[in-house]
């Protein structure tokens, strides 16, 4: 799929896959993730197909640990995060401060939901002032 819309012979893809595989690190399997699907493909569009950056938002329950682990020193790729946190939630990372490490610093933004029940008018309103401003100036 990766290959196909990189190389243009799909105008766009979704891959449903489960589990997401977010908490999958490079070298072990967590959170009943054994591959970080988008880790992968992020990886393979950049290796294989030369891609100068790769954008990952995710937006899930849980915080996808494994995906920022991988990238969180890679300036190539912007990994964005919005998910449940704090007071013992699985897998307890992805404060706001984690913003990623060394030459990836600035590349990961987290949006750590503090409570139960976000809805619509809240993920609107976090894209609409902080994800798609950063996505747009992520060159």
């Amino acid at each position: 799929l990766t290959s196909r819309v990189v190389t243009g012979r799909l105008s766009s893809g979704v891959a449903l896959v489960r589990p997401p595989g977010h908490h999958a690190c490079e070298n072990r399997m967590a959170g009943f993730c054994f591959l970080n699907s988008v880790a992968i493909a992020a990886r393979q569009a950049i290796r294989r197909h030369g891609l100068a950056r790769v954008l990952i938002v995710d937006w899930d329950v849980h915080h996808g640990d494994g995906t920022q682990a991988i990238f969180e020193d890679d300036p190539s790729v912007l990994y964005m995060s919005l998910h449940r946190f704090g007071h013992n939630f699985f897998p307890g990372t992805g404060a706001a401060a984690q913003v990623g490490i060394r030459l990836g610093a600035g590349h990961t933004v987290n949006v750590p939901w503090r409570r139960e029940g976000m809805g619509d008018a809240e993920y609107l309103a976090a894209f609409d002032a902080l994800l798609m401003p950063i996505a747009r100036a992520f060159d």
